[in-house]
């Protein structure tokens, strides 16, 4: 497993190819891409796997680096200048078995034909045949304990080509049972061993938990499991031995220290340092990982990171207090280092991005503004740059071009000046701004001055002559201001991550035992088991229960807690802007009789409005400016407000329903919903229509008129209805799921969740640890 974390996005987003260990019960292909059956085949094969990392000699894993990082060939000196301090650890043993990696001696092919049933056994094993294995061992022809001269045991070759049951029987049976402490082969490595370095969950559980393997162990190369493990990059296998076995102190008797070094005391965080592997890498910081650690080469993690040079493992080592300027034995520190690697403008970057200063050696900057003052800089900033702008742009008194230069200069001025110089004092990110609280300053700043507007010129002219439009604005403008801070600040519905360890290991446990244990039933990011319909949340650092989506115009997540008022703000929106525009021309109707409009005097500036906007183009052009950037918006809120009422009544979230549609043309009968995200690179174009809600919209449109046909010539399309959508109960169902939170009383419907607690199927459901769907019933309405 290769976790797929580019140098632009934190971990993020994006674990597709994280194994499910769930499903760990065919043969096992690692390291090579076969059976494993050939000892002499496999022992090098692992030592090969080895020694490209410890080693680092023939410029190999340097030439597979990152393409952005923008390798050249001429730089390969300046690369090897770095690779030469570990020269000197080539060993003659290494040397000497390269000569016969590929060779296995006759002496071996000679033993299996003057052993043919212990060669039959070792194949069974292999195979997974347990039929022929309980047949040889009951009857007394093999020992589970033999071998060959090469040492390795029948419980090696299952447990690397993981077969669970064979293990079992192995280990259980009472005419002959396995050692599992057994070392075979050259390197005289465990079945523990052999395991851990292919990442096999359930294999290395067993044999820990009911065979009573010893995880403190070594090979002949002094790694234990834990180093294996990392080698792997299996990360679920590293999170089962770090919460079981892993401990940060060295003076634990039993178990495993996280910081446990090797020959060349390199520790697991160098390794998973140098495998540019971000989850390990956090998860080992999480237990305590020293970032100071060095090997015999003096190499720091740090040092490591630059072989693959992830942007996202450099900032978690630089976070965790990595010493930038410590030095190797070639005396270089981080930053010959990145040069020799050819990533120095990243490290650079990753530097400043971790809030170090060039100028003041790059110590960390003091900031002028405080985070929390920036932050409401940013959300404040849109109501005067907008009234500026509105107030410009009176373009009936001429000057055109140069007003509308003008307050599209102000109003990009405005955001280059907050991202350049205020945001980056709370946030710094490739897409920083709409991870700002801009955007949501810009609503709120409109609907400041939409009740500004209303307030001190619609409501004295017009109270008693539209008193009723009047109170219902009152009312909906209330709602809607309520529900818009409520859905920005309100707990979106956040897991609780355990404090004691003690109880997400029993929940690993539980998990394991019941062969869920992956990166669908549990967060590798946040260290806590996953209930469904949650994801875990970038922007935020945490695993949201039945996430729907970040909203930037809330500048909030939108999940369990909140998303009952996110659409209470959606729609009351959509029903103020319409009063708003129907009370807007009333007011300039009003105001164009009281100043005795003709309309054949009128020139031909006005000939595509009305006369009631040409009133309002002429005489107000502040209101008027304002009622028609309401109307562009308008048309997004629209989209927004029917696709997520389609969503609501098919039972779905918005994330739910991307992940479905995007794969609906392949998707099987029946869909399961889990927590990973996909990383798929999108171009630029396509954020505009994120943050407005056009591609929810199209995708909804797309997928609800291929719902309303049944006919062989859509077949492919997979209609939404032919889907066994888990979540969907009917219509009036999924309504009344949303809106009520109990019973289905008129008073459930104003409470909002305290915690996780939520309607699924008419039944109250707690969010935090829904790990099963309510069974369907016979009737669907």
């Amino acid at each position: 497993m290769k976790e797929t974390i580019s140098d632009n996005n934190e971990p993020a987003t994006e674990l597709d190819v994280i194994p499910n260990t769930s499903s760990e019960t065919k043969d096992v292909a690692a390291p090579t891409s076969t059976v494993h059956s050939d000892p002499k085949s496999l022992e090098a094969t692992e030592k090969r796997n080895v020694k490209d990392v410890d080693q680092l000699t023939n410029g190999d894993t340097i030439h597979d680096l990152d393409a952005n990082k923008g390798k050249d060939d001429q730089d390969e000196d300046s690369i090897k200048s770095t690779e030469a301090i570990l020269d000197g650890h080539k060993t003659e043993v290494n040397e000497d078995q390269d000569h016969h990696e590929t060779c296995p001696p006759d002496s071996m092919e000679d033993e299996r034909l003057e052993k043919p049933e212990l060669d039959r056994f070792m194949a069974s094993c292999q195979k997974g045949d347990l039929n022929t294995i309980e047949e040889l061992i009951s009857n007394g022809t093999i020992k589970a304990t033999e071998v060959f001269s090469d040492g390795i045991t029948g419980l090696h070759w299952a447990a690397i080509n993981n077969h669970l049951p064979v293990v079992k029987y192995l280990c259980e049976n009472e005419t002959s049972k396995a050692d599992p402490n057994a070392a075979g082969g050259e390197l005289r490595a465990t079945p523990l061993h052999w395991a851990c370095r292919n990442g096999l969950v359930y294999i290395a559980d067993y044999l820990l938990q009911h065979a009573k393997a010893d995880v403190t162990l070594r090979d002949a190369q002094s790694y234990n499991a834990l180093h294996l493990a990392v080698h792997s990059s299996n990360i679920m296998l590293i999170i089962y031995l770090v919460y079981n076995y892993c401990s940060n102190s060295q003076s634990r008797g039993e178990g495993l220290y996280i910081d446990e070094p090797d020959a060349f005391d390199r520790t697991p965080l160098h390794w998973a340092s140098y495998q540019g592997d971000i989850l390990t890498v956090n998860l080992l910081l999480k237990f305590g990982a020293d970032v100071k650690k060095r090997d015999k080469t003096l190499f720091i993690p740090l040092h490591w990171a630059f072989m693959k040079g992830y942007k996202s493992v450099l900032k978690a080592l630089v976070n965790a207090g990595s010493d930038i300027f410590a030095k190797n034995d070639q005396g270089k520190n981080s930053f010959d280092v990145a040069k020799d690697m050819n990533c120095y403008n990243l490290w650079v970057k990753v530097l400043q991005e971790t809030g170090r200063d060039p100028k003041h050696g790059w110590e960390l900057k003091k900031q002028i503004i405080d985070p929390k003052h920036g932050k409401l800089v940013t959300f404040l900033a849109p109501y005067l740059f907008l009234a500026l702008i509105f107030n410009l742009c009176s373009f009936h008194n001429g000057l055109f071009l140069p007003k509308l230069f003008a307050g599209v200069s102000i109003f990009v001025g405005s955001i280059f000046v907050i991202s350049k110089f205020v945001i980056p004092t709370y946030l710094i990110d490739d897409n920083a701004v709409a991870k700002s609280p801009l955007l949501a300053g810009i609503f709120s700043g409109t609907l400041f001055w939409c009740l500004v507007v209303w307030i001190f010129k619609i409501l004295p002219k017009l109270l008693f002559h539209n008193f009723l439009d009047n109170s219902i604005l009152g009312g909906i403008a209330y709602a809607c201001v309520w529900s818009f801070f409520k859905a920005m600040f309100m707990n979106p519905g956040v897991v609780p991550v355990p404090t004691d360890n003690h109880v997400v290991l029993e929940d690993i446990k539980e998990l394991v035992k019941s062969r869920r244990f992956d990166s669908e039933h549990f967060c590798v990011y946040s260290f806590v088991r996953k209930p469904l319909r949650s994801r875990y949340s970038n922007d935020r650092k945490a695993l949201i229960a039945k996430f729907d989506h970040y909203c930037p115009w809330t500048y909030n997540e939108v999940g369990v807690r909140n998303h009952k008022v996110f659409m209470i703000f959606i729609y009351t929106l959509n029903l103020a802007v319409l009063i708003f525009l129907q009370l807007s021309l009333e007011f300039f109707e009003n105001s164009r009789k009281k100043s005795g409009y003709e309309s054949d005097q009128e020139d031909n500036s006005c000939s595509i409005l009305s006369k009631n906007l040409c009133e309002g183009y002429k005489n107000h052009h502040f209101h008027f400016n304002l009622l028609f950037f309401c109307l562009f918006n308008y048309i997004w809120l629209l989209f927004l407000c029917l696709s997520q009422t389609f969503q609501i009544l098919k039972g779905l979230t918005t994330w739910e329903f991307t992940r479905l549609t995007s794969r609906h043309t392949k998707a099987p009968d029946s869909v399961t919903f889990g927590s990973t995200p996909n990383n798929h690179k999108r171009p630029d174009v396509c954020l505009c229509a994120k943050l407005v809600g056009l591609d929810q919209f199209l995708i909804t449109a797309k997928v609800a008129v291929l719902s309303l046909f049944n006919s062989s010539s859509i077949e492919q399309h997979q209609p939404l209805r032919s889907l066994d959508i888990p979540t969907d109960y009917g219509y009036k169902t999924n309504f009344l799921d949303f809106w009520f939170l109990g019973e289905i009383e008129w008073r459930n419907l104003f409470f909002l969740p305290i915690e996780g607690e939520g309607n699924l199927n008419r039944q109250l459901v707690d969010y935090y640890r829904l790990w099963e769907y309510p069974s369907k019933g016979p009737l669907l309405v």
